[in-house]
């Protein structure tokens, strides 16, 4: 008896089914450049024994096999089914709605005119039957007289004309709806799926051995998401370091708007294989011709937040919420002298409330050193303020195979795919300026800054806004996947610099010597200075070189200017110089080159 009692109690448990539909709440993303990990949560009431749980307000574009669901207070997690609910649409927006308007508005036009061109046809064929007929009666009595004939044919010409002319224009007018209706459904298309037009549903069989309220995360990995960095470089003057603001876009169309979501950016590669490379054996054979092998059937083969606050100075710090206050001691009651509050060099009302989080540091000033700065306005003391900047709000951390930036500030990004500015980390780059120029392939001068060190700030590649001296001047790409110990980055061309390169006619010949050419060619390059300040200068110029035997090439150094670098691999010439302000500097290259005068060689 006592052992039925108790496989009755248990029978009883497994009958005590719990259903219940929930809304889950998405708190984190992490975005990779391609692709993000989003984590929802969801608190749930749990009667004991079995519990069916639907949560709703996932994304409906999920990669399943990272889904990872977690369920506190020792609650076990039975069943789990992923899938789409296409019954229940989500709540369009009023685009969308505009544009199902639209639709809906030229579809019925279309019908119309459709039906119109198909009455004014069939109308015209008839018209043109009946006179046919009556223009081709055979006997006497049936036998139209001129008159007749010509009533029929003026009635045919302008009743036909009248015909052809409105079909001519439905036709038109039905062409250009047909066109713009399938412009909205593109249109329409295209903002569903950013939007998402259906919900991704989780449907979980919970197990609970006793009534409690639990929390269910759940995780998972979806391809539509991204994030970019790029960078504000900004120069005030060549004697000064480079400010490199890092800032990224992050753009998403998961099907759900990240709401006020905390966000982690990261430089992982989540959807690329892990496995590291390895050789198998390498069969040399030889190479057959892949469109002959297959006629032949194939056979071939934060700032961390440090206080300045001095607690010896402070009476009473309230950091609750924004009903902060701060009291400073030996000013006496707050009655009789209040202390000012100077918010980022601002001075504020004495009223004045803040939020501790959005604090960066908290300076006291009293007695003589206040009233030094502020006046009799601060007997009651100075409480100057720094606030956090964004940059304050982002901590980059270097992993062993990645870099994450953790945004300590919630974000709401969209899921219509427009991109969402927010802004990293900031770095001061000290660099050497220099002037470029290689007059053969283009004469315009560049301003080169190159970086030494950069790889210790752990810097991204991505695209830089170039601002010098106040003025925008273009972009260029910052490449950080390099191996050269010297980054270095084109700024942009100044006009203040000029560089002419010009052929020396009395220097450059042609002669013949037997059944050679001998081509003699020289140039002269001028470089001028027209700044109010001296520079340093990087020229380069090129000289031929010959692979073939029977074409010889010679760089003339009695007419060189002596280079600071020669790479003879590559026939580059290289000068290093420092140029004065309003000075100018002429360089002089010459090379003979004798080939067979029968051939033609690319000389030039």
């Amino acid at each position: 008896m006592k052992k039925l009692f108790i496989i009755s109690i248990f029978a009883f448990a497994a009958l005590n089914i719990n259903a219940d539909n929930t809304k889950a709440t998405l708190k984190k993303a992490t975005v990779y450049f391609s692709g993000a990990e989003l984590t929802h949560t969801a608190n749930i009431n749990l009667v004991q024994g079995e519990n069916e749980i639907t949560l709703e307000g996932l994304t409906p574009n999920i990669d399943i096999n990272s889904l990872k669901i977690n369920v506190n207070n020792s609650v076990m997690v039975a069943s789990s089914e992923f899938s789409n609910d296409y019954l229940m649409e989500k709540k369009s927006s009023n685009y969308v709605k505009k544009l199902q308007d639209s639709i809906d508005f030229s579809t019925a036009d279309i019908q119309k005119l459709t039906t119109a061109i198909k009455i004014n046809t069939a109308s015209l064929d008839l018209l043109k039957k009946g006179v046919e007929s009556n223009i081709g009666n055979t006997t006497a009595e049936e036998r139209l007289t001129v008159d007749e004939l010509t009533q029929n044919l003026d009635f045919y010409t302008a009743r036909a004309n009248t015909l052809e002319k409105s079909i001519a224009a439905d036709t038109k007018q039905k062409t250009e709806l047909t066109n713009t209706l399938n412009r909205l459904n593109q249109q329409i298309r295209q903002e569903q799926q950013k939007k998402g037009v259906y919900n991704g549903i989780l449907k979980l069989s919970l197990a609970a051995s006793y009534a409690t309220s639990a929390t269910v995360t759940v995780s998972y990995f979806t391809p539509n998401a991204s994030w970019t960095p790029f960078y504000d470089m900004v120069i005030t003057d060549v004697s000064k370091p480079v400010q490199l603001k890092g800032k990224s876009k992050v753009r998403q169309t998961t099907g759900i708007d990240w709401n006020k979501v905390n966000i982690l950016l990261s430089t992982a590669t989540p959807t690329k294989t892990k496995d590291a490379p390895v050789f198998s054996t390498w069969f040399l054979d030889y190479i057959y011709n892949r469109s002959l092998a297959e006629r032949l059937g194939g056979r071939a083969a934060g700032v961390s937040i440090q206080n300045s606050i001095s607690y010896d100075d402070v009476e009473e710090v309230s950091a609750e919420g924004y009903d902060d206050k701060i009291m400073i001691r030996g000013t006496g009651s707050i009655d009789k002298a209040k202390p000012i509050y100077i918010v980022d060099g601002v001075p504020q009302g004495e009223n004045y409330k803040f939020n501790m989080n959005d604090v960066k540091s908290i300076e006291i000033l009293k007695d003589a050193s206040a009233a030094a700065i502020y006046g009799s306005q601060a007997a009651g003391g100075v409480i100057l303020i720094t606030t956090k900047s964004m940059e304050d709000y982002v901590t980059a951390e270097e992993k062993n195979i990645s870099m994450e930036y953790a945004i300590d500030l919630p974000y709401s990004i969209p899921g219509n795919g427009k991109e969402q500015i927010i802004d990293l980390k900031n770095y001061n780059l000290t660099a050497d300026y220099k002037y470029y120029c290689a007059p053969k392939l283009d004469e315009n001068v560049f301003l080169i800054a190159d970086f030494k060190d950069w790889e210790k700030l752990n810097i991204l590649s991505g695209m830089a806004n170039i601002t010098y001296d106040g003025t925008y001047i273009g972009q260029t790409y910052f490449n950080t996947a390099q191996t050269n110990q010297v980054l270095s980055v084109t700024l942009g061309t100044d006009k203040r610099v000029s560089v002419k390169r010009e052929k020396l006619t009395d220097f450059s010949a042609v002669k013949t010597l037997g059944s050679d050419l001998k081509v003699t060619l020289g140039y002269k390059i001028t470089v001028k200075n027209n700044q109010s300040k001296p520079i340093k200068f990087t020229l380069k110029e090129q000289y031929p070189i010959s692979t073939q035997k029977e074409i010889k090439a010679e760089l003339l150094d009695k007419e060189t200017t002596t280079p600071t670098v020669n790479k003879e691999d590559i026939g580059v010439l290289t000068w290093d110089f420092d140029l004065a302000t309003g000075a100018s500097r002429e360089f002089k290259v010459g090379y003979s080159v004798r080939y067979p005068k029968d051939r033609q060689i690319n000389l030039k």
